[in-house]
């Protein structure tokens, strides 16, 4: 007679040479089709019949009850019943489990963000490195438990507003999977990043040159100017001794290299960066003494709201024009940019290791590139200029992101009020 499926059954079922199968019977709680497979290694496994030659695991004996497994069992039969496709369910979940944050990072991200994300070249590596521990998660298996291990991380290594926008990155990406149909759902919707007692938002950091800082600056590319000239001389003596062909003499008013025409460009405009390197000869106006070029920031957030970009018209000041008079002279003679690669004659990247020299040699610290930028904006906000041309200057599409600047200039409330209601004494 066969055995009647028992938690006794189950426990003392030993392994055979072959596997074999008790199947749920002899009790009134028994699940027709429910079934216990023993295999000779010894594991047991459960599995229940939805149908005629097809079979669905239910679960490893060693972890579940043979009252679990019933309720199971009869979860899945009623699914079947209702026409549930398991195999097409078994498929989503191998892709779901193939959907890891770096795939998708290094997959349909990346590509999303070459076309909408204006900062994507630095998005993209901030998340691998924040959020490093979870690379190789599945994106609908990330959970608050993974974020309370990155705020430990992060705690008192950053400030709250930073890791605010980490976690809103990383939010970011989850959202697209989700809209892409990558992933169903994630687990991420509601968390929050809140602060303790102990934590306070950071205030904008507004970093900019001092008047003394700016001639040291000025000084020390004067001076790295000199030295280059002078290498390219004593290059040339040396080449001359050998009968070499000489290089071109750099004459005492040309630009030695890139470096310093573009620092000047940067402190007399505000151009970010991105838009000093791809500054072309046809976006120059030297007639009118002006810029016109489709801000590289703003286009991208232009396209992602479904707006055409449109090209901003920036005025260039005397020095402006000067700098880009003199670098028109030395032009390559094939690139169509402003400022090329000495390596390729495309498209600069990179002056990160140069500009940081500059800047040991002049003893300023805690600056980078973009706070010429901010240099720019605060000149013109402390010379008296209203917040509004700052607004169109900087190129801001809002201008609270020119209001973190209105502090710079302290005089200017009481100066409103003296033009309105006329000054004592």
């Amino acid at each position: 007679m066969a055995a009647t499926l028992t938690e006794k059954t189950v426990l003392n079922a030993e392994p055979g040479e072959k596997p074999y199968e008790i199947p749920d019977r002899g009790s009134k709680h028994s699940i027709k089709g429910l079934l216990l497979r023993v295999q000779p290694s010894g594991v047991k496994t459960y599995y229940v019949q939805i149908e005629r030659g097809k079979r669905e695991r239910i679960g490893d004996a060693s972890v579940l009850t043979l009252t679990s497994a019933r309720t199971k069992a009869k979860s899945k039969q009623g699914k079947a019943a209702d026409g549930h496709d398991f195999q097409a369910e078994r498929r989503i979940r191998k892709v779901l489990k193939d959907t890891t944050l770096k795939s998708y990072l290094e997959g349909p991200y990346q590509n999303y963000g070459q076309a909408a994300i204006a900062d994507w070249k630095g998005m993209l590596p901030r998340i691998s490195r924040v959020f490093e521990h979870i690379l190789d998660t599945p994106m609908n298996e990330i959970t608050e438990l993974d974020m309370a291990q990155w705020r430990k991380k992060r705690e008192g290594v950053v400030s709250l507003s930073t890791q605010r926008r980490e976690l809103a990155n990383l939010k970011a990406v989850l959202n697209h999977a989700v809209r892409e149909k990558a992933i169903p759902s994630h687990q991420l919707t509601t968390y929050r990043v809140r602060g303790t007692l102990l934590e306070k938002d950071s205030k904008a950091k507004v970093r900019y040159l001092t008047p003394a800082e700016e001639m040291r600056l000025r000084a020390a590319m004067d001076a790295r100017e000199a030295e280059l000239r002078e290498a390219r001389h004593n290059a040339n003596l040396w080449r001359a001794q050998r009968g070499y062909t000489l290089y071109p003499e750099i004459g005492p008013l040309e630009y030695a290299d890139h470096i310093k025409p573009i620092v000047l460009l940067a402190l007399n405009t505000g151009l970010r960066r991105g838009d000093l390197f791809g500054l072309k000869w046809g976006h120059i106006h030297l007639d009118r003494r002006q810029i016109i070029k489709v801000i590289e920031k703003v286009s991208h957030a232009r396209r992602k709201a479904g707006k055409k970009p449109e090209p901003a018209i920036l005025p260039l000041s005397s020095e402006a024009v000067a700098i880009l008079t003199q670098c028109e002279k030395q032009r390559h003679p094939t690139s169509s940019y402003v400022f090329t690669s000495p390596r390729s004659g495309g498209r600069l990247d990179n002056i990160k290791k140069a500009f940081e020299a500059i800047l040991e040699k002049a003893k300023i610290t805690d600056f980078r590139f973009h706070d010429l930028r901010h240099t720019f904006a605060s000149r013109l906000v402390m010379a008296g200029v209203d917040i509004n041309t700052v607004r169109e200057l900087m190129t801001h599409a809002d201008i609270k992101m020119t209001l973190v600047y209105a502090h710079l200039s302290p005089d200017h409330k009481a100066a409103a009020l003296d033009k309105a209601f006329g000054s004592v004494g």
